[in-house]
């Protein structure tokens, strides 16, 4: 009998969200993806609360970047892959073609971290929404 190979159907539209927990004033939320494939295209993120929001290809870059104020731009080759701002006015960005993500995590990862530092007073939570063009779903596609 011969040994199949699992379908991947790639290129393919992938939308994932993520909420944080209870969240109480402006407050920093680490949030995990994990079904936006290894590589890809940001088409569309959202967030439910203004918001800076911080994507990163790997977990040490999102530790890294925890001390970086939000006026300041990451140095070159830190590892993050896009940086958002929302605002009440605005809760859904569409990005521009070629706006990439890739993992750097090795051996890599089907995975892509953000961290949220949001902006509400009182209690709330954060929910962060990507639709994205998956290019690839595993590090050997």
């Amino acid at each position: 009998m011969p040994n199949w190979v699992p379908r991947i159907d790639t290129p393919r539209r992938a939308s994932e969200q993520q909420t944080s927990g209870p969240l109480t004033g402006p407050s920093v939320a680490d949030l995990t993806f994990a079904g936006l494939g290894v590589d890809g295209l940001f088409l569309e993120v959202s967030c439910s609360t203004p918001a800076w929001v911080t994507f990163y290809d790997s977990a040490a870059a999102r530790t890294a970047d925890g001390a970086r104020p939000i006026e300041e731009d990451p140095p070159l080759s830190a590892g993050v892959l896009l940086d958002l701002r929302f605002s009440s006015d605005a809760l859904l960005l569409k990005q521009a073609p070629g706006c990439s993500y890739s993992n750097g995590e090795n051996p890599l990862q089907q995975r892509l971290w953000a961290r949220v530092r949001t902006e509400a007073a009182g209690a709330h939570t954060a929910t962060l929404g990507v639709l994205a063009l998956v290019l690839n779903d595993s590090a050997g596609g």
